[in-house]
C-alpha cells in the first residue's frame, strides 16, 4: 500500500507551522474494489470480517474530525459506521450491505 507523506511548511508572517499530509489512494480503492467483487453478496457475515480499508491520510482527517480509527469509542464508532455507510465513503468498503 501507499505511504502517507507528511508536509512541513512555516509561515514566517505568523511564525506558525503548517502540516498536511497526502497519500496516492488508488492502489487501496483498487484493492477494495477487487474484493468487493470476489465476496458472495449473499453470504452471512462472519465474526471478525473485513468490511473496509481506510487510507492513512483518512484515518488523519477523520482524528481531527475527533473520530479515533485506532481505539474507537462507542460513539466513534458509530460515527465510522455512518461515514462506511454513506455514499461519499462507498470506495472505502470491501463488501454490500449496511454496517
Amino acid at each position: 500500500m501507499s505511504d502517507l507523506k507528511a508536509q512541513i511548511k512555516h509561515d514566517e508572517m505568523s511564525d506558525k507551522l503548517y502540516i498536511s499530509h497526502s497519500q496516492d489512494i488508488a492502489p487501496i480503492i483498487k484493492d477494495n474494489i477487487a474484493r468487493s467483487n470476489e465476496i458472495d453478496k449473499h453470504a452471512a457475515w462472519g465474526e471478525t470480517e473485513r468490511v473496509a480499508s481506510i487510507p492513512m491520510v483518512l484515518v488523519v482527517d477523520w482524528m481531527k474530525e475527533g473520530i479515533n480509527v485506532m481505539a474507537p469509542s462507542q460513539d466513534c464508532l458509530k460515527k465510522i459506521k455512518q461515514k462506511l455507510n454513506s455514499p461519499e465513503y462507498a470506495y472505502l468498503r470491501t463488501r454490500g450491505g449496511r454496517l
